[in-house]
């Protein structure tokens, strides 16, 4: 089961995953609606740049929930570059092509992708202050 809280990774508790959603949730909610001229940033690539950041801690909790993930780690390079892969074919080619729903645009997989490799950095800037704190406690 997922760890106690202060301990391991946070999933749904995790700060980047809160931030990224209350960015989201303003844009979707607040900003897009209010906006009277297109702005790419706001109408399409910040929602694919958090899709990393906001998505992937709900997958990892499933995942460690029904036992395909052994432990309470932070996101794994590995994890957030398979999803980051999975979610670029579906978004990008399977939607489009075969589902006619959304339109490919190659500037979505960049920004999943760079959205994912900033979360990863956070987590693992996270995952470095714990064992530095460890370590002085020691």
């Amino acid at each position: 089961m997922p760890a106690e809280r202060g301990k391991g990774f946070g999933y749904w508790r995790d700060p980047v995953f809160l931030i990224s959603l209350a960015t989201y949730v303003i844009n979707r909610a607040l900003i897009k609606p209010n906006l009277h001229h297109y702005s790419s940033l706001f109408h399409g690539h910040l929602d694919d740049s958090l899709t990393v950041p906001v998505a992937l801690p709900i997958y990892l909790f499933v995942y460690r929930w029904i036992g395909f993930r052994p432990d309470d780690e932070p996101p794994r390079w590995w994890e957030v570059a398979l999803h980051v892969a999975v979610w670029n074919v579906f978004f990008e080619w399977f939607g489009p092509l075969v589902l006619h729903h959304g339109v490919y645009d190659p500037i979505d997989e960049w920004c999943i992708a760079g959205g994912g490799l900033v979360a990863w950095a956070l987590w693992q800037r996270g995952r470095l202050m714990r064992t530095r704190g460890s370590k002085n406690i020691s």
